[in-house]
């Protein structure tokens, strides 16, 4: 008898709601009243929609947990009130940066008035060839003008999402970088510097105020590592595996796993031996042609980028600080000079208003924040530079361990390899790698304890039994992943 697969799906995610959410593929099957083929159909489709981890028994039987019936795609209360936070933020960006614009649209007209009044006294000067020189300097120097002016309304402060250098934090750690636009006035000089060291004054300006675009990667960039590292190990991976290539927590790989299953139609399987939980994608490999597939990364060979706070030299930040602390000194003026056209005689309408509003609270106001949004943000940054430099840190603790994961191995020697290992980056102490390693003990299931000579010692003997069973399995596996001949064609 065959049943729609809706159906049976309909019924599975009805007996999860009504019953205990951690069960067996012979549960679903008996208490839905589904054929044990339909069920896993179910399940699977299921595990692309909810939170699920995957368990072992002693005697080899996987349960599937579906506690708490979490959707992948649900947010929680917090998750939706910084969403919020968020979108507030953005529009406030965009409003002060409209406002920003209009600032810097005022100096540039007045740096453009300067500058005209000094090229009409240049050309007094000097001979009609002298002149003629002049003439196409300046016509250069307009043209780099006009390109100001449209600088000016171009938020975005980098060159494009695709172009990129390697840079280093305040600690060593090499990471990806955007190119900075470059300034448009640096293209008159004759020595020029490279081009990630010449940001133009516009982009640093709201770099300033927002910070520099930090780098962000693929979204889907750990599902195309996975599909690589799939296709170059005969289609099988573990749960270790993924925490290896991705850097995940155990629960986070768990429940990537199961996401896995689901989107490429994967099986979880059960090694006779070691009774070792991994995934079995060799329907995945069956490829005719698959030209750009994305380089395997693993989660120790790419740094965190840094949150860096302007991304600006020091003299250019003094610059900036400097042009704003002017309009703040100026708007203050006019807050406590209400009469001041009057005073003066100068006849305007509504004197006052324009003295204590338009050139006193408003510029006021933007120039208070203009200082304020950073000092906010540098605090901010804080704790999310704390929390870079220790994910770096474990990096580096979890390409050891997983080097040296068949033996045990010390916190000195742990420490010492990590920074025999290091290039450009810091040197780690033991007491910085104890602390790192409660987490990373939890998260590779591994055990602390002290030998024999009160060193303390630790060992992995989970993650070198699903290593060590992982590659008997693809020595053994058979998997073909060739397509073989075409017999027809339409």
């Amino acid at each position: 008898m065959s049943y729609e697969q809706k159906e049976v799906n309909l019924r599975l995610e009805k007996y999860l709601l009504k019953s205990n959410q951690q069960f067996t593929l012979e549960d679903a099957a008996a208490s839905t009243g589904m054929p044990i083929i339909e069920s896993e159909s179910a399940i699977r489709e299921l595990m692309q929609r909810y939170d699920c981890k995957l368990k072992v028994t002693e005697n080899g039987d996987l349960i599937y947990d579906f506690t708490g019936l979490h959707r992948r795609t649900e947010k929680s209360f917090g998750e939706r009130l910084a969403e919020f936070a968020d979108w507030f933020w953005k529009g406030f960006k965009i409003f002060y940066r409209i406002v920003t614009a209009v600032f810097l649209l005022i100096y540039f007209v007045l740096f453009v008035v300067i500058l005209i009044a000094l090229i009409v006294g240049l050309l007094s000067q000097g001979g009609n060839s002298d002149n003629d020189s002049k003439s196409g300097g300046i016509g250069k120097l307009f043209l780099v003008l006009f390109r100001v002016f449209i600088s000016i309304f171009e938020w975005s402060t980098i060159l494009g999402y695709d172009y990129t250098y390697r840079s280093r934090d305040d600690y060593g750690y090499p990471y990806k970088h955007y190119v900075e636009k470059p300034g448009q006035l640096a293209k008159l000089r004759k020595n020029r510097k490279s081009s990630k060291e010449e940001k133009g004054f516009v982009a640093s300006v709201y770099d300033f105020i927002f910070g520099p675009v930090r780098y962000q990667p693929d979204p889907y960039a750990n599902h195309k590592e996975v599909a690589s590292f799939l296709k170059e190990n005969k289609g099988l991976v573990s749960t270790a595996e993924l925490q290896a290539l991705a850097g995940w927590r155990r629960d986070e790989a768990e429940n990537f796993m199961t996401e896995l299953l689901g989107r490429y139609d994967g099986q979880a399987k059960i090694s006779e031996r070691s009774a070792v939980l991994y995934g079995d994608f060799s329907q995945l490999n069956r490829s005719a042609n698959r030209p750009d597939e994305a380089p395997i990364i693993y989660y120790w060979d790419e740094y965190e980028p840094e949150y860096e706070l302007t991304g600006n030299k020091t003299g250019r930040n003094w610059a900036i600080v400097g042009m704003n602390s002017l309009n703040l000194v100026f708007s203050l003026f006019f807050l406590a000079q209400p009469n001041f056209f009057a005073e003066f005689d100068i006849p305007i309408a509504n004197g006052p208003f324009l003295a204590q509003v338009v050139l006193g609270a408003i510029p006021f106001t933007y120039s208070l924040l203009f200082f304020l949004i950073p000092a906010f943000r540098y605090f901010r940054l804080l704790p999310l530079k704390r929390k870079q430099r220790q994910e770096n840190a474990r990096k580096r603790l979890m390409k050891v361990i997983f080097q040296h994961v068949r033996v045990p191995i010390s916190l000195k020697m742990l420490t010492q390899v990590a920074n025999d290992q290091a290039q450009t980056e810091e040197k780690l102490k033991e007491e910085q790698v104890e602390a790192l390693m409660q987490e990373v003990i939890h998260d590779l299931g591994g055990e602390s304890s002290l030998n024999s000579q009160n060193q303390l010692v630790y060992r992995f003997d989970r993650l070198k039994e699903e290593v060590e069973e992982m590659s008997r399995l693809r020595q053994e596996h058979r998997g073909d992943d060739s397509l073989g001949k075409i017999v027809f064609e339409s």
